[in-house]
């Protein structure tokens, strides 16, 4: 015959599960297992994964010295090779090299090839007298099999990599001259990316990602990215995989830069005199009692033109461009808020 439970054990369970604690605070106990969790579940974001410990079990069984390990270690080595150049693209800083430092050293390359010159630069790049609708980069790419699920089709999460890549050429190629240390000192940030998807990109085919902008408010600045496959034999034209939205907000310290007047001083949609006039407020002699002796991130402390990039006024000569704006904002905003269905297709008319 079992006993059943002393008063005082009654008490502890009644007491256990409503969360009071014998100091009278009745969340005590509900804070402690709370903080016990959350420790734990940091703990098991240390956890090695089981390919992790099944490697290094393999290293540490054939990497010893002996006298009949030689097969095996060199067996392990070429397979190390094999892994990491089948991988390579998931290397370590591989994603930094092709973001950051490759496009950088490009820019800077063609920079110092035409004398340092930031006017020449930006003929060199032809972007002057470009409407900022037809200011577009396009950057090839390949779904290997480490980018592709067992579907074997691209996966979701590889055409964030592509878009990242083309998305900084853009942004170097378009807007760098205004990001250098040595003038505006503009820092893009992403507020959010969209993702519609049309058709699947197969494994090991080519593909190439189109960037542009497409739109732009007083503070946003919306820029789309279609991804298109190779067109089947027969046609020429090439198949829709996905579009992609980039909602890009630009900034001086924590002042926001208005979009066209960025665009405008970095040459899309000014003609050659238009951007030297423009250009000017760049001038300026180095005097350390100038008021504005050189370019700045503190907000305080701005030069002419940092001061009319975070003004408020709007940009006259963009107003030529104010009904396709208009328009294409408002299809963005449908796609991104309004029905999913209806919104995806509108996304093609961009």
């Amino acid at each position: 015959m079992t006993a059943g439970p002393t008063e005082t054990e009654a008490r502890g369970t009644e007491t256990g599960k409503s969360g009071t604690t014998s100091d009278g605070s009745p969340s005590a106990g509900r804070r402690e297992r709370k903080r016990g969790t959350k420790m734990s579940e940091e703990l098991a974001r240390f956890r090695p994964r089981p390919s992790t410990i099944l490697v290094s079990l393999l290293a540490l069984r054939y990497g010893r010295p002996g006298p009949s390990r030689g097969a095996p270690r060199r067996l392990l080595h070429w397979l190390a090779l094999w892994l990491a150049v089948v991988n390579w693209r998931i290397l370590p800083f591989y994603w930094h090299a092709m973001t950051l430092l490759f496009p950088i050293l490009k820019a800077k390359l063609r920079r110092w090839k035409l004398g340092s010159s930031t006017p020449a630069f930006v003929a060199n790049l032809h972007v002057l007298g470009k409407s900022p609708f037809q200011a577009r980069i396009v950057s090839k790419h390949c779904a290997t099999w480490n980018t592709c699920d067992f579907m074997f089709h691209m996966s979701n999460s590889a055409y964030a990599i592509a878009l990242d890549e083309a998305r900084a050429i853009w942004q170097i190629q378009m807007i760098g001259a205004a990001m250098r240390a040595d003038h505006e000192r503009v820092r893009p940030m992403i507020a959010s990316t969209h993702f519609t998807y049309f058709a699947e990109i197969p494994i090991l085919a080519d593909f190439e990602v189109e960037f542009r902008p497409v739109a732009w408010d007083h503070k946003w600045l919306y820029l789309l990215a279609t991804f298109t496959t190779d067109p089947p034999k027969g046609s020429r034209t090439r198949p829709l995989n996905c579009l992609s939205i980039t909602r890009m907000v630009n900034k001086i310290g924590r002042r926001t830069v208005r979009p066209e007047k960025l665009m405008a001083l970095s040459g899309l949609g000014m003609d050659p005199s238009e951007w030297e006039t423009l250009s000017r407020l760049r001038t300026r002699t180095p005097d350390p009692a100038s008021p504005h002796p050189a370019p700045s991130s503190n907000t305080s402390h701005l030069n002419p033109a940092q001061e009319w990039l975070v003004s408020s006024d709007p940009f006259e000569p963009f107003q030529k461009y104010e009904a396709l704006r208009t328009r294409n904002l408002e299809i963005i905003r449908a796609g991104l808020d309004g029905d999913l269905k209806i919104g995806a297709e509108r996304l093609k008319e961009l």
